[in-house]
């Protein structure tokens, strides 16, 4: 999830338009508010998708078809960070090691502090006071990984910043690295995906990971070919959205029924149909945040304000999803409709709320470091 910085003057033909900047940075904050509600569509979806023994049969086809449709939405946050991270700037060549320096502690400070608030809350949960020595071994864990589900996000964007100084270097001159890497990523992604649905051992699926990079360099292509897509090219790349949509659903249910358990191999970030649905939706938000722009300035002021606060959102959403045990309506869905509306009533309710307590946290110096 890209911090809120300032975007770069682009230089075209060796002319800085600084107002086109300004434009993209505006278009980005819809992208960016669209993908946080995203993620907590998600995040409210997705518990019923592993209940598909216990779960009607068409309840759990709206999940499945809410939580294919919301798979684009970290995808999204990694985009607007090539978007804005790997543009030029004149501090690039001089400052190379200046973002790592900057960034990274910003990431790591709640990373730290939000893993032992989670940490501390199970323990409460779990029907005990929290003691000194959830804090210790939630330190000591957070060095083995991610101690609650969303917060892996953070060690993607930390492997980011640590690779920005070498990807810059590589895309400085030319597009021809950033395109070789692109379709690098897109051969080694789908050999593991083909690997994982047929059984066949890809033998560098274990040891290359490159999902969180692969979409900032898709986000900095973006921003190089396309920064303002035609409505031609965005009606294709809504087709393409829909269509994949339609076809993870689709596999998802056939493999998961099949099965009897869920099957999450077609929800997986790194998969040649979620990089298709990832990729068109940031091209169809990027048309129509452009439109938006022009013709209404109070909605883009309210896409402006859920994007400042996108990242302490992030960080604390779980907290209220866990409150309201994923489902604000507190009783199970009978039919498609019920679901859908529970799965929407729950993400707007928690968006609405964590969208306050950020904005709260932000108010001082004291707090402004949990929601930055």
């Amino acid at each position: 999830m890209a911090l809120q910085s300032k975007m770069a003057t682009v230089e075209s033909s060796g002319v800085e338009r600084g107002a086109v900047a300004r434009t993209r940075m505006a278009s980005l904050d819809v992208v960016r508010a669209f993908a946080i509600f995203l993620v907590v569509m998600l995040h409210s979806a997705s518990p019923v998708m592993y209940q598909i023994t216990s779960t009607p049969e068409v309840v759990w086809n709206m999940h499945n078809l809410i939580d294919s449709a919301a798979r684009i939405c970290v995808p999204l946050f990694f985009m607007v960070s090539g978007y804005l991270l790997l543009a030029p700037t004149p501090t690039n060549d001089t400052e190379p090691f200046r973002d790592v320096r900057k960034r990274l502690p910003k990431l790591l400070v709640p990373l730290i502090t939000w893993g032992v608030i989670y940490r501390l809350e199970i323990a409460y949960v779990n029907g005990r006071w929290p003691t000194l020595n959830d804090v210790f071994f939630a330190l000591r864990d957070m060095t083995q990984g991610a101690l609650v589900y969303h917060l892996w996000f953070l060690y993607g964007l930390a492997a980011i910043y640590l690779l920005l100084p070498l990807l810059r270097r590589l895309f400085k001159d030319t597009d021809r690295p950033a395109i070789y890497f692109f379709g690098l990523w897109l051969v080694l992604l789908t050999g593991r995906f083909l690997s994982a649905l047929t059984g066949w051992g890809f033998p560098l699926a274990t040891y290359l990971n490159f999902a969180s990079a692969g979409y900032l360099v898709a986000g900095h292509l973006v921003r190089r070919y396309s920064p303002s897509p035609s409505p031609s090219l965005a009606a294709i790349a809504f087709a393409a959205y829909v269509f994949m949509v339609v076809v993870t659903t689709w596999m998802t249910g056939l493999y998961s029924k099949g099965a009897g358990t869920y099957i999450e191999i077609f929800h997986v970030y790194a998969t040649p149909n979620v990089v298709i649905m990832s990729v068109s939706a940031f091209l169809v938000l990027l048309y129509a945040a452009n439109k938006l722009e022009l013709s209404s300035p109070t909605l883009m002021r309210f896409f402006a304000g859920i994007s400042a606060c996108s990242f302490g959102i992030y960080l604390v959403h779980v907290l209220f999803l866990e409150f309201v045990s994923y489902n604000i309506l507190g009783r199970p869905a009978t039919s498609a409709v019920d679901a859908m509306f529970g799965i929407s009533m729950t993400a707007i309710s928690t968006l609405a709320t964590c969208f306050v307590a950020t904005w709260l946290l932000r108010l001082t110096p004291f707090t402004r470091w949990l929601a930055p």
